[in-house]
């Protein structure tokens, strides 16, 4: 069995994750965003 390959987000990254939560907008929303502008920036695409 191998080990699954965990994502490094920036301290940036995160704090605005938070930020964008704490401002009120649901977690979902922000993980939607966030992933895709991820998406959008390195060009990957998910399964």
């Amino acid at each position: 069995m191998t080990k699954a390959i965990r994502a490094r987000y920036t301290l940036e990254f995160k704090r605005e994750a938070v930020g964008l939560v704490e401002g009120g907008q649901s977690q979902a929303t922000v993980a939607k965003t966030l992933a895709k502008r991820c998406q959008e920036q390195f060009g990957g695409s998910r399964a």
